[in-house]
């Protein structure tokens, strides 16, 4: 992707104006809207800037109800539309609005790649900072003219939302997360000391009606996705669920179920069976077990080009330590699968013990979720 000279930005408070967005970003990209994608009763949101499928096809309508619209800035190059964020008021906010953003490269890129993220390429990276620092422009501009005094996001420090920001000069308020890596998964090996745990590999698809292991995995998201409310006292901790990229982008900010983000309506078995198709679509998706046998926590991986990112499902009551084991078992398992990933990223929101399972395995920190304000 190159900008062309003339990309121009407008606002258009019209309440349709997302969803119709919507249906032309899927005309432009070849998507088709005759079926939602994920479908609209499964709870597939992870972050905007960590790779969320909800950023491609559909408002997320949790998101929705508990925001007020507050209309969108829509950048276009020529006629064609580039990409566009919607302000969102958060519920008994007055003072901030938040900016969640979708870019047609990205949504491209995620049908045809498998993700979000730029992955290092200098030209796509400056292309997309500077197509988001337009939007984060004039979207201030007009949420200052609805009388706001703070415009919020999140998003990784190293992707253009961070760029962005950096160039915005926009004040980092917290750190949310981390994303973390373990490079060179074919010479790594696991620290010692670690805990023997036992793995398997998660049965899917689900099969059709009640099904004990099935119910299991219900109780493990619903258990984990309930446990927290919120990230301390920022209002933007929703848009967590959409999500990093493929390990860096957290695109997102939706949240997912390891992230311990905002509560959203029961997972189901349909809801983590699309979860898990989207997230893990080569199917590298194994069960922690305790030593009764009973499922303590999921670990998903997804491939892209060369690298594998990584999902937890957990509870924050967890040992971080049978955690960093059965992290080495997945690697294990990626490695015996003659799995094409050099290295694995853990996107880590808010969560202690993924924090120092990943500290404990030697991995680095390689980005950081990081909650943005800009005064306006």
């Amino acid at each position: 992707m190159s900008l062309p000279a003339a990309i121009t930005v407008e606002y258009d408070s019209a309440p349709e104006a997302d969803e119709l967005l919507s249906h032309e970003l899927a005309d432009l990209v070849g998507l088709d809207m005759t079926e939602e994608w994920p479908a609209a009763d499964s709870a597939t949101r992870r972050p905007p800037e960590a790779e969320s499928p909800s950023e491609i096809a559909r408002a997320d309508t949790a998101k929705a109800d508990a925001f007020a619209f507050r209309g969108v800035v829509v950048a276009r190059a020529g006629s064609e539309l580039a990409g566009w964020a919607r302000l969102l008021q958060p519920p008994g906010e007055a003072a901030a609005v938040v900016f969640d953003h979708i870019l047609v490269p990205r949504v491209r890129r995620r049908l045809s790649a498998g993700r979000y993220a730029v992955d290092g390429d200098p030209a796509e990276l400056a292309d997309e900072r500077e197509l988001l620092t337009l939007l984060l422009q004039h979207a201030a501009t007009h949420a200052k003219r609805l009388g706001f005094a703070t415009i919020n996001w999140n998003g990784p420090d190293t992707d253009p939302i961070g760029l962005a920001a950096e160039e915005l000069g926009a004040r980092v308020d917290a750190e949310l997360g981390r994303h973390w890596t373990v490079p060179d998964l074919k010479a790594w090996a696991p620290p010692p000391g670690l805990p023997q745990v036992t793995l398997r590999a998660t049965a899917r698809p689900f099969p059709a009606g009640p099904d004990m292991a099935v119910e299991a995995y219900v109780r493990l998201y619903n258990h984990v996705h309930a446990q927290d409310t919120g990230y301390g006292d920022h209002t933007d901790h929703e848009l967590i669920g959409a999500v990093p990229d493929l390990g860096e982008d957290g695109a997102a900010l939706e949240p997912c179920p390891g992230n311990h983000a905002e509560a959203e309506p029961p997972w189901d078995a349909a809801g983590i069976d699309a979860y898990l198709t989207d997230l893990a679509p080569q199917g590298h998706v194994l069960d922690l077990l305790t030593a009764d046998g009973a499922l303590t926590a999921q670990l998903a991986a997804g491939l892209a080009d060369d690298r594998a990112l990584l999902e937890v499902t957990v509870p924050r009551d967890a040992s971080p330590a049978q955690l960093a084991a059965g992290i080495a078992g997945l690697i294990a398992h990626l490695r015996a699968a003659d799995a094409d990933a050099t290295d694995l990223d853990i996107r880590e929101i808010a969560d202690p013990p993924l924090r120092q399972a990943a500290e404990l395995l030697g991995a680095r920190i390689t980005s950081r979720w990081q909650a943005y304000a800009l005064t306006l």
